[in-house]
C-alpha cells in the first residue's frame, strides 16, 4: 500500500497524534524511488518529535509539527511481505449483533488470510438463518478451509465466569451472571479471548460486522498492517524506544442514499463521528488550526500492538472509541485524580508513550442504516466519555481553562439536542480495568483448551488449526451445562519466553530490522 505521508503531529505529554495519512495505491510498484526505507525518517521525524522530553515540548504544543523538506504530496509504500509479516501476527475481532448472516460472512470473507479471527456475537436469538447458532455454524464452514477462527457469545455463561475467576467482576452483570450488553464489553472480551489463545500475536485489530463491502475490510486490514510496518521502520532506523501504537480509520467515504435527489451522496462523515471528531478537534486544537486534524473520534475500525490493548482500560458501550484518545493522559497522568479510574489504578506506569496513527482509505464505507435515536445514544456516549474523564484531568498538554469551557459547550450541546435535559449531566460511561491486571491463565483454564469441532452452537466454538500449537487435545470440556469453574481443567501452559524470543528473531532477521514488540 502507498501512503501520502502526514505533515504534522502533535503531541500531549505521553500522546502524539499524527496527522491524517491517506491511502493513494492499494497494489504499489516498486520504483527506483521506492526504498524499503524511504519514508521512515520522514514519519520517525513528524512522530517522534511529539515524544521528546518534556523540556522539549512547550513549543510543540503551540504549533503542529511539520517536515518542511518533504515535498507535498510525498508518500512511502508498504510492500506485500512487510504487510504479511504483520498480518500473520494479528488477531481480528468481529463485534456483532444482529446482522443477517450473509453480511456478517462478507465481513470474515474479506479479513486477509493471515489473521486470526474472533467472532463476539451478542445476537438477541440463537435459532432462525440469522440467529448466533448461524453465525457459528457459518464461522466453522468458513474455517474448514485452513482459517484459525474462534466464536464466542457475550452472554455465554461460561465467559462471565472466566472473567469472575479471572478477578475481573466489573464486567460481569450481577442480575443476569452474564457478561453486560454493549459493543466495549464485546470488544473487551475479544481481547482476553484473543491474549488467550492466540498468546503469539502481536497486534489486534477491529471490524464491525455491518460493512457491506467486503473489500473495505481487506483494505481496512492492510492499512492496520502498514501502519505498524510504517512504525517498526521508523523504530529501527532511529533507535527509539518502541511505544503503544493504535491505528484508526478514517472511512474513504459513507454513502448515504438521498431521498429527495433519489440519488447515492457519498459523505465524508457519518451523523455521529461529525459531532465526537468536532468535540475532539476543539480539545487537541493548536491556535484555533486544523478543525479536521481529528477525523477518527468514533473509529470502528482501528488496531494496536497487543501490549496497548493490554494495558489500557476500557470503556463501555459506544463510548470505547472516543475514550481511547483519552486513556493514554489518564494512564500517564500525575494527577491522583486520574490515576484512579472508577477506582482502577494502571498496573504500572512506565515510559511508554502512545502514537496514534489516522489514515483514510480509498474504499467506501457502506452499512446498515440507523435510526435517529440510536445515533443520538452514540455521540451522547462517546461526549460523555470526553465530559467525564478528561475534565478531572491534568494531563500535561492540555489547558485546563480549555478543557472546562469544552466541558460546558458539550453539556449545552446535549441539551439543545435533546440527549439530556438541563439538570442532567452526559451519561458517565462504565470503566473497565486493563487486563494486564487480570488473571488470564484462569481466565483461559476456565473456558478450556480450543477443540476443533467444539459445540459452537452452544456459544463457544474453535475453529481451522487454532488448536494446533497447543500440547494437548480437549478431553470434552466446556459443554455448555457445566456451571461450575471446577469441571474445568486446563494443560495449557503458555510457551516459554525463549521459543517466543527465537520467533521474534528470526522475523528480525528476515525483514532486516528488530520486531515492534520485542
Amino acid at each position: 500500500m502507498r501512503y501520502s505521508l502526514p505533515l504534522g503531529s502533535r503531541p500531549f505529554g505521553p500522546l502524539c497524534i499524527m496527522q491524517q495519512m491517506e491511502v493513494v495505491e492499494l497494489e504499489p510498484r516498486p520504483t527506483n524511488m521506492d526504498n524499503r526505507l524511504y519514508g521512515a525518517s520522514e514519519l520517525s521525524d513528524l512522530g517522534r518529535r511529539g515524544l521528546l522530553s518534556q523540556q522539549q515540548t512547550s513549543q510543540q504544543q503551540t504549533q503542529p509539527t511539520q517536515n518542511f523538506n518533504q515535498p507535498v504530496g510525498g508518500t512511502v509504500a508498504v510492500f506485500p511481505d512487510e504487510l504479511d509479516r504483520i498480518l500473520e501476527s494479528m488477531v481480528i475481532v468481529v463485534p456483532c449483533k444482529d446482522e443477517q448472516v450473509e453480511v456478517v460472512k462478507g465481513v470474515i470473507k474479506g479479513i486477509p488470510s493471515l489473521c486470526a479471527v474472533i467472532l463476539v456475537s451478542n445476537c438477541s436469538h440463537r435459532d432462525g438463518e440469522n440467529g448466533w447458532g448461524a453465525q457459528a455454524r457459518m464461522l466453522e464452514e468458513f474455517c474448514t478451509w485452513g482459517r484459525e477462527g474462534c466464536f464466542v457469545h457475550q452472554k455465554y455463561p461460561g465467559a462471565a465466569m472466566a472473567f469472575a475467576a479471572a478477578g475481573v467482576h466489573e464486567v460481569v452483570d450481577r442480575t443476569t451472571g452474564t457478561i453486560r450488553n454493549g459493543k466495549g464489553e464485546g470488544m473487551y472480551l475479544g481481547i482476553a479471548m484473543a491474549r488467550s489463545y492466540f498468546p503469539n500475536r502481536q497486534y489486534i485489530g477491529f471490524i464491525d460486522a455491518d460493512n457491506r463491502v467486503p473489500g473495505s475490510v481487506t483494505e481496512y486490514c492492510k492499512a492496520y498492517a502498514g501502519g505498524f510496518a510504517l512504525v517498526q521502520r521508523s523504530s529501527a532506523k532511529s533507535g527509539d524506544e518502541l511505544e503503544d501504537v493504535m491505528v484508526r480509520i478514517c472511512w474513504g467515504s459513507k454513502p448515504k442514499h438521498n431521498s429527495e435527489t433519489g440519488r447515492i451522496d457519498f459523505v465524508k462523515q457519518g451523523r455521529s463521528s461529525r459531532i465526537v471528531n468536532t468535540f475532539l478537534n476543539k480539545l487537541f486544537a493548536v491556535l484555533g488550526e486544523d478543525r479536521d486534524f481529528i477525523t477518527t473520534g468514533n473509529a470502528g475500525e482501528h488496531a494496536m500492538t497487543m501490549d496497548m490493548a493490554l494495558t489500557m482500560r476500557m470503556a463501555n458501550g459506544y463510548a470505547i472509541e472516543p475514550y481511547q484518545y483519552i486513556e493514554p493522559l489518564l494512564r500517564h497522568s500525575s494527577s491522583s485524580t486520574c490515576d484512579a479510574v472508577n477506582g482502577h489504578k494502571p498496573k504500572h506506569i512506565d515510559s511508554k508513550k502512545t502514537l496514534i496513527l489516522q489514515i483514510k482509505t480509498a474504499n467506501p464505507h457502506l452499512h446498515r442504516e440507523t435510526d435517529d435515536d440510536h445515533i443520538l445514544k452514540m455521540w451522547a456516549a462517546g461526549l460523555g466519555a470526553i465530559y467525564h474523564y478528561i475534565r478531572a484531568s491534568k494531563a500535561s498538554g492540555l489547558d485546563s481553562t480549555v478543557i472546562a469551557n469544552l466541558c460546558d459547550e458539550m453539556h449545552e450541546f446535549a441539551v439543545q439536542n435533546g440527549a439530556i435535559n438541563n439538570t442532567e449531566e452526559l451519561p458517565r460511561p462504565r470503566i473497565y480495568p486493563s487486563l494486564d491486571r487480570a488473571d488470564l491463565d484462569s481466565f483461559r483454564d476456565v473456558l478450556g483448551e480450543p477443540c476443533v469441532g467444539h459445540d459452537g452452537p452452544a456459544g463457544l466454538g474453535f475453529y481451522g488449526p487454532v488448536d494446533s500449537a497447543w500440547p494437548n487435545g480437549s478431553d470434552g470440556l466446556n459443554s455448555p451445562t457445566d456451571q461450575s469453574a471446577s469441571d474445568h481443567d486446563s494443560s495449557y501452559r503458555r510457551s516459554s519466553v525463549s521459543s517466543e524470543e527465537e520467533a521474534l528473531s528470526d522475523i528480525s532477521k528476515s525483514c532486516g530490522m528488530r520486531p515492534l514488540l520485542a
